[in-house]
């Protein structure tokens, strides 16, 4: 009995100095001070992450609608304007269309110059009136790249527009190409070399971007640039001088080469975003394509609505070829490798160009 109640009565000390021990840390944890917390790092943090969500959200959004217009809406459109413009014969006589549009679709996803550098010098082969060309080139580049590639941008990267260039690049270069499109004041010849000119400038420009790329040549490789990621552009003054160093050029594309030859302001507001507002290399190339697209709605509202000397039939006929080639242009270059692609480009380049100095 004397051993049973002894040690239960250890026990029960051993118990007892358990529970103030515990009570003891217990005490010591609330009285040891914690480290300070900056309430600020916290909010900043929680307010970023609700921004990129909400950014996430916003693009997931952008890029349903942008392929729910992709397809069906657009192709819809287009065989509601195939049946309300065109009859067979017409048809059978520009099969050939979609192919052009497909080849010109696909260099104006690559480099910033509109499809109308393809179309004109290859309609001119044909007889086409460079006045006309012009014309179709920019019909076919409102919507390829001011609809088509518009959209394939913001479903793939819309953060690559950048929308602050945009109205100091269009606007100007719309009040250009009315008064260069009401009032030309370039005869056809000096327009064919204008053209040679922009062809043998836009060359120089593509072949300073492939010797830069330094071999590279994969899909995925660095965008298309005429700077050495060496090199440091150097700012152009303050804010108001960028704009209006940015309308003055927009609006003299738009007044000479736009109006005359249906081309010009995607590569000027490229070279614009690049050495004016120093933006990176793939926003420039974007919001020169979209701005080149979007130029053109002016002059080509002109032709349709006044002149009335858009060749329909050519135009319509080549907006499959336009929208497929804007589809599959990424396709393509990954297989062929953008450089190879930009090399027969400038091929074609010099050859547009010899061809408008001889016709």
């Amino acid at each position: 009995t004397h051993w049973f109640f002894r040690g239960h009565i250890t026990m029960a000390q051993t118990e007892s100095e358990m529970e103030l021990m515990l009570c003891e840390d217990a005490e010591a944890a609330v009285s040891k001070p914690y480290p300070p917390t900056d309430p600020s790092i916290d909010l900043d943090q929680r307010q970023r992450s609700m921004d990129e969500t909400s950014h996430a959200t916003r693009h997931e959004k952008n890029a349903k609608l942008s392929r729910f217009i992709m397809m069906p809406i657009i192709p819809i459109l287009w065989c509601i304007l195939l049946l309300a413009t065109m009859d067979r014969e017409m048809i059978t006589s520009t099969y050939a269309m979609p192919l052009l549009g497909i080849c010109s679709a696909s260099l104006a996803n690559a480099v910033p110059v509109g499809g109308g550098i393809v179309f004109v010098p290859i309609l001119a082969l044909f007889g086409v009136q460079l006045k006309l060309g012009a014309a179709f080139a920019v019909a076919t580049m409102t919507f390829g790249n001011g609809v088509f590639g518009f959209l394939s941008w913001m479903e793939k990267d819309p953060a690559s527009i950048a929308w602050r260039v945009v109205p100091y690049a269009v606007v100007p270069a719309w009040v250009g190409a009315a008064l260069g499109t009401f009032h030309p004041f370039l005869s056809p010849e000096q327009c064919r070399r204008l053209f040679a000119a922009f062809c043998i400038a836009v060359a120089a420009i593509v072949g300073k971007g492939i010797y830069q790329r330094q071999g590279v040549n994969d899909g995925k490789a660095k965008p298309f640039s005429i700077m050495n990621e060496r090199e440091e552009i150097n700012t152009v003054g303050g804010e108001t001088q960028r704009k209006v160093m940015a309308s003055c050029f927009s609006f003299v594309a738009g007044l000479v080469l736009v109006s005359h030859i249906g081309i010009g302001n995607a590569m000027t507001t490229f070279l614009v975003c690049t050495f004016v507002w120093s933006l990176p290399a793939k926003s420039a190339v974007v919001t020169g394509i979209l701005v080149g697209g979007w130029t053109s709605i002016m002059p080509f509202g002109i032709h349709l609505l006044i002149f009335r000397d858009v060749p329909i039939a050519l135009w319509v006929m080549g907006l499959p070829g336009v929208y497929l080639g804007a589809r599959i242009a990424p396709l393509v270059h990954e297989r062929l490798g953008i450089t190879n692609v930009l090399i027969a480009f400038i091929v074609f380049l010099l050859g547009t160009a010899i061809l408008m100095l001889t016709i």
